[in-house]
């Protein structure tokens, strides 16, 4: 398998950043691999129902693909894929526009105390 220079050079490089914005990049390829697993159902059964729609009439073993496919959309990954949607665009906003998100540029909080042991 011969693999360009420019995509290895560009893949590293994509890494690399990853890694100096203190983002796990395992962290961020099994976020992916997760969306990727779950978009799945969802492009199966809109691409079924396009071809239905293409061939004029719904076959049995399409029927039971948009049965299927619609209860695992609706029962399973609805709630979590919203709730994982919300909370990741919270944690992606970036008020002052400068391309780093806001959760990124926080300061660690840290309390001082005096010599009473009292917060300051």
């Amino acid at each position: 398998m011969n693999i360009p220079p420019n995509l290895i050079s560009t893949v590293k490089k994509s890494y690399q950043s990853i890694r100096i914005a203190n983002i796990h990049p395992t962290g961020v390829l099994a976020t992916r691999a997760l969306v990727l697993t779950m978009l799945v159902p969802i492009l199966l059964v809109v691409l079924e129902y396009v071809l239905s729609f293409i061939r004029g009439y719904v076959s049995p073993e399409a029927n039971q693909l948009i049965d299927k496919g619609v209860f695992i959309i609706d029962h399973i990954f609805v709630p979590s894929v919203l709730t994982a949607f919300g909370g990741f665009l919270a944690l992606w906003i970036d008020k002052d526009k400068n391309g780093i998100p806001d959760k990124l540029e926080e300061t660690p909080k840290t309390q001082t105390y005096n010599d009473r042991g009292n917060k300051e």
